[in-house]
């Protein structure tokens, strides 16, 4: 046992990246006394709640005894990551970078599902690949896709479980031709881009919308309906001296923004280093 614990320590005290040193000052010791430990020495029982928080391990991982992940429930597990994830949202140090600490977990999780026997750290593949301007981690199998993509200054992530009933969809949306072809047009995404800038609630007439755009109103008029029918506008009616005016609320879409972000991986082929594992033995679209 008292091997066994000391071997631990030194697991995961090199985990986190520490020193013999570095570890005793954290613990409130010094470097020989974890160097004594590392070879058959054993901690005092005092010690043992410092060392287990310093290493961010339960006492039991460190006597060996921890739970095996079939000892776990699903929601066991899910309960750990959700409690852990809550705390670094609470974390009040400012170089705490919440996205980042949310794509060093997808990194881990698709890391561990491609059978990797020891973590690879995301900031280590990134450095090792740096001569490529795309770092890709995906799973592909018969039940959906996750891709992470890593570019500079452009990360994303997104998932999608796959059902028949998707293919169906897709491949039934008779508004796709209507709808990509206002994407494709350089007045229907200045449009697009407009109702996108902003979270403002201002009221616009046809012709304000028009010139802030920085189109023909005849043009705006065109491109109106599919606006409107795609929730990019909200139209509603102002009455003035008698008359009644139509008039236009911009409406932010988050939904916009990875439509944009995938069609621009699509435009812009990287070299790119692939961390990824496909066992999928169906095609993406059914036809029947």
């Amino acid at each position: 046992m008292e091997l066994k614990i000391g071997e631990k320590i030194a697991k995961y005290r090199k985990h986190k990246g520490y020193t013999q040193e570095q570890l005793g000052e954290l613990v409130g010791v010094s470097g020989q006394a974890v160097s004594k430990w590392e070879n058959g020495g054993v901690p005092d029982t005092y010690l043992l709640p410092t060392i287990s928080k310093v290493l961010g391990v339960s006492i039991d991982a460190l006597f060996g005894v921890e739970k095996k992940i079939t000892d776990y429930s699903q929601d066991e597990i899910l309960d750990d990551l959700f409690k852990f994830c809550l705390q670094k949202t609470h974390c009040k140090d400012d170089r705490m970078d919440l996205f980042k600490f949310l794509f060093d977990t997808i990194w881990t999780v698709q890391s561990a599902y491609f059978g990797n026997e020891s973590r690879l750290l995301l900031k280590d593949v990134v450095e090792k690949n740096s001569g490529n301007q795309q770092i890709t981690s995906q799973i592909i199998n018969d039940e959906g896709t996750t891709y992470l993509s890593l570019v500079e200054n452009f990360p994303f992530f997104c998932a999608v479980c796959d059902t028949p009933e998707i293919s169906k969809k897709l491949l039934s949306e008779k508004n796709f031709g209507e709808f990509f072809s206002l994407l494709a047009s350089e007045d229907g995404m200045k449009a697009i881009l407009f109702t996108q800038s902003t979270t403002e609630t201002s009221q616009y007439t046809a012709d304000m919308m028009a010139k802030k755009i920085g189109i023909t109103l005849e043009r705006f008029l065109e491109i109106e309906p599919l606006l409107v029918k795609y929730g990019l506008l909200n139209e509603d009616s102002l009455t003035l001296d008698d008359s009644i005016i139509k008039v236009y609320h911009k409406w932010s879409n988050p939904e916009i923004r990875p439509l944009l972000i995938m069609a621009y991986q699509f435009i812009n082929a990287r070299q790119c280093y692939y961390d990824f594992t496909c066992n999928r033995t169906k095609p993406y679209f059914e036809n029947e």
